[in-house]
C-alpha cells in the first residue's frame, strides 16, 4: 500500500515537472511591429531570422503586416534566438540591436512562420543574416519565385 501511494506521487511530480521543459522557449507575441519584427512581452524586440519582409508602410508590406499580425499577435509561440555559441550573450543582433528569432507557431508549435512567409512569396532570404542550417530558405524563396507569389508577382 505504502509503495503504491509513493509510486502515485512520484508519477504526479513527473507529471508535473514535464510541462516546465516543454514549454522552456514558448512565449507569447504581444505585439506585431512590422512584418518581420515582433515585440515578446515588455521589451524584448526580435527580428525573423534569415529573411527580410517588406514594411508596413509599402503597400504589399501592410498586407504581409497584417498577415503576421492575424496569425502571431497575442499567440503562444515557440522561440529559437539564433547564437553563436547557445547563450545568451551569443545571441546575433541586428544593427538595431533586435534578437533574430525562429518562431513556430499553429497546432503543436510545429508549423515555422519563417518559412510560411517565404513559401507565401511573403519575404526574401536574407543571406547576410542566414545561419547555415536554414540554407533550405533559398530553395523555398526560389519556389515562391517560380510561382510569381506576393512579392515576386508579376506586374502587368
Amino acid at each position: 500500500m505504502r509503495r503504491t501511494i509513493t509510486n502515485r506521487i512520484f508519477m504526479m511530480l513527473l507529471l508535473l515537472t514535464i510541462p516546465v521543459s516543454v514549454l522552456g522557449n514558448t512565449r507569447v507575441i504581444t505585439k506585431v511591429l512590422d512584418s518581420d519584427l515582433v515585440q515578446i512581452g515588455d521589451s524584448f524586440v526580435a527580428r525573423l531570422t534569415g529573411i527580410a519582409a517588406p514594411p508596413k508602410n509599402e503597400v504589399i508590406g501592410y498586407k504581409i503586416y497584417d498577415f503576421t499580425k492575424r496569425e502571431l499577435e497575442g499567440k503562444l509561440v515557440k522561440i529559437f534566438t539564433w547564437t553563436t555559441d547557445n547563450t545568451a550573450a551569443g545571441i546575433i543582433r541586428d544593427e538595431d540591436g533586435h534578437a533574430f528569432v525562429h518562431i513556430y507557431y499553429g497546432k503543436g508549435l510545429a508549423t515555422s512562420f519563417n518559412e510560411v512567409l517565404l513559401k507565401k512569396g511573403f519575404a526574401r532570404v536574407d543571406e547576410t543574416r542566414l545561419p547555415e542550417d536554414l540554407k533550405h530558405y533559398l530553395d523555398l524563396e526560389k519556389k515562391a519565385r517560380e510561382q510569381d507569389l506576393g512579392i515576386w508577382e508579376k506586374k502587368e
